[in-house]
């Protein structure tokens, strides 16, 4: 199997430490050999992954004067954007523009976590995340893999904690919770709630088959992992900082999406 693989630190650093290092390609295995050639970086959205200027490497593996005709094509997107979404601070922005809401904004305790949502603001993401995504298909489709399929992971639940992969590097969820001022009572029920639109956005994608043709997804938030402790500050259940997994927490999302991705190409060629 010959795979391209794009992405961000679920696919390259999430520790700074060599030792504690881990991310969801070092633990995919397969039945047969596999190679993917990792064009991800640290801190990439998909936006930087849809702008060639940008991503001039991946760009030119996939329909490029390097491009060859890719079994697959492995992305681990939406985190980052996720991230800097929810980073728009209230002052002076709509909701529209924003995925918080401020204090007095606020709805109804029944409504649970989803009271400190922006609808329109998630909307809003909704509509940048598929149009960045349109842009990576029609890459896709301009050279020798046209039609491969494409492989969407979701991601795991973290808990907003004060646990940074190093010096200025992180926390990246818990300050944005902080500043709108949301109780640390319901950190946990945010962190799920966010990451649960965010797998649906994703499953919703792989759905429309004639917006995205032959794109998969794999819901991750269906795999049990051992959650971090509220207020911890380093490794924790599966997690070796707040929004990276260590080697066992990679491992157990890692070894069934490989599964499926393998299913899904030996199935094609059938």
């Amino acid at each position: 199997l010959r795979l391209l693989a794009e992405g961000d630190s679920w696919f390259t650093i999430g520790a700074l430490n060599p030792l504690k290092n881990a991310n969801l390609l070092f633990e995919m295995r397969f039945a047969q050999t596999a190679v993917a050639v990792n064009c991800a970086t640290p801190g990439d959205t998909l936006k930087r992954m849809a702008e060639l200027s940008r991503d001039p490497v991946f760009a030119d593996l996939l329909a490029g004067k390097r491009q060859r005709a890719w079994d697959g094509i492995v992305l681990s997107c939406g985190g980052n954007d996720l991230i800097d979404a929810l980073g728009v601070r209230a002052a002076g922005v709509p909701l529209n523009l924003r995925l918080l809401r401020t204090a007095a904004e606020w709805g109804p305790a029944g409504e649970g976590a989803a009271r400190y949502l922006s609808d329109a603001g998630w909307q809003t993401f909704c509509g940048y995340f598929k149009a960045n995504l349109d842009a990576i298909v029609a890459l896709r489709d301009k050279g020798a893999s046209r039609g491969a399929p494409i492989f969407l992971h979701g991601y795991a639940v973290p808990m907003p904690r004060p646990a940074p992969a190093g010096p200025g590097i992180g926390p990246w969820l818990l300050s944005s919770i902080q500043a709108y001022g949301i109780p640390e009572a319901d950190y946990a029920a945010v962190a799920a709630l966010l990451i649960g639109r965010l797998a649906a956005l994703f499953a919703e994608c792989a759905a429309d088959q004639a917006r995205y043709p032959n794109l998969h997804f794999f819901d991750t938030t269906r795999i049990a992992l051992a959650a971090a402790a509220l207020g911890s500050a380093g490794e924790s259940g599966d997690w070796i900082n707040e929004i990276h997994l260590n080697r066992a927490g990679c491992g157990k999302l890692a070894v069934p999406w490989a599964a499926a991705i393998e299913k899904v190409i030996v199935d094609s060629r059938a």
